[in-house]
């Protein structure tokens, strides 16, 4: 019963790698100068896949210059953007991917009060996926060598 118990406690306190500290590592690896080969927006374009911040990885990353993942962090994050809502963010880590949920909410313009979802998806070695729920987007790209 104290091996029980002890093997209880030593595991409790193992600290395990949140999704987080597992996605930046797989992000590294596909970091890259992308083309696109399928579109429905003019969001997809050529882009080169970056972090914000190479010294900080959690500033989040980019793709190209208008789809941007900010502020990666493990479960739900409310901060106030000064004259304008509050924002409401979470992100799902997955082994392919992330999810990226954007409530804006109490704002000081109602008409800017909603919930953007938008996602990339590391579909194969070389290829990325984005989607973005409003507007509809959708766009494919492949890795160029470098």
């Amino acid at each position: 019963m104290s091996c029980l118990f002890l093997s209880n406690v030593l595991f409790a306190n193992t600290a395990t790698p949140s999704n987080k500290s597992r996605f930046i590592p797989l992000l590294k690896t596909k970091l890259g100068n992308y083309k696109v080969v399928s579109a429905s927006s003019s969001l997809c374009v050529d882009s080169q896949l970056s972090l914000i911040n190479p010294v900080y990885p959690d500033a989040g990353f980019k793709l190209g210059s208008q789809i941007v993942f900010e502020s990666l962090h493990n479960g739900t994050r409310t901060t106030k953007k000064p004259d304008f809502c509050f924002v409401t963010s979470s992100f799902k880590y997955k082994s392919d991917g992330v999810d990226n949920s954007l409530r804006m909410s109490r704002c000081v313009d109602p008409v800017n009060e909603k919930t953007i979802r938008q996602s990339i998806e590391f579909a194969s070695p070389t290829t990325v996926k984005y989607t973005l729920n409003d507007p509809q987007v959708h766009c494919t790209f492949e890795k160029q060598a470098d």
